[in-house]
């Protein structure tokens, strides 16, 4: 009986000492699928830019108006050490105007991610897309780091499926970044977000506006942007 109480004695302090020597994954290796940073991983969008212009008729509808159509790549560079002494990578952006010709190198970007947040520095300017954990009730400043007025993001639509194009993706987040809406302008910006691919969706419009009497909404200017996946490989 001693002998029986002993060994028990034994596993029980065994189990006791693995419970605490388990490593609870970290918030990086949870929700950095959203943000995939891989030497070799590439991406690529159907860009649409819709330009409203001042130069209205004499009776203000918003004819003024030039459409652009145009293809972009990023491709996930080499790895380095960046001024916060943080692993990052570089990311090779190229522009075409369609699948017929070829690409050319537009700029160089950077992005990491961090047990906090996932960051990228788009023309020097550094912007806080993802926060952790996610969750709906989580809320921070985009421009963190930057030069920019505080704008405050938040997440909606957590890991839930949706399909864009011949595309289906099983979980995504959607970021919410501005919606805004007033009688005299309208900003709008989010950007979804699937698991292993990253940003799969944006959209930035910026628009000023006016409101007739009739209840029509006039566009004076400002511009209206979308990205949309075309082809990925991870």
């Amino acid at each position: 009986f001693r002998k029986l109480i002993f060994c028990i004695g034994i596993l029980g302090m065994f189990l006791f000492s693995c419970k605490d020597d388990q490593v609870e994954p970290s918030i990086e290796n949870t929700y950095a699928g959203y943000f995939p940073l891989e030497t070799g991983f590439w991406i690529e969008y159907n860009a649409d830019s819709v330009v409203h212009l001042d130069e209205d008729d004499p009776f203000n509808l918003d004819t003024a108006i030039r459409a652009y159509t145009f293809q972009l790549r990023e491709e996930i560079d080499s790895g380095f050490f960046d001024a916060e002494g943080e692993w990052a990578y570089r990311i090779s952006r190229y522009r075409r105007l369609s699948d017929t010709l070829p690409w050319d190198f537009m700029n160089l970007w950077t992005a990491k991610i961090t047990n906090t947040s996932a960051q990228r520095v788009e023309d020097n300017i550094r912007f806080v897309k993802l926060s952790f954990p996610i969750n709906e009730r989580k809320t921070w400043n985009g421009n963190a780091f930057n030069y920019y007025i505080e704008e405050d993001y938040s997440y909606a639509d957590i890991h839930q499926p949706f399909s864009l194009g011949g595309f289906s993706f099983d979980s995504t987040v959607n970021v919410i970044q501005n919606d805004f809406t007033s009688n005299v302008n309208r900003i709008l910006k989010n950007e979804i977000y699937a698991n292993h691919v990253g940003m799969v969706y944006k959209r930035q419009d910026s628009l000023n506006t006016v409101h007739l009497p009739n209840g029509t909404v006039l566009i004076l200017n400002g511009m209206e942007y979308q990205l949309h996946l075309s082809n990925y490989k991870h």
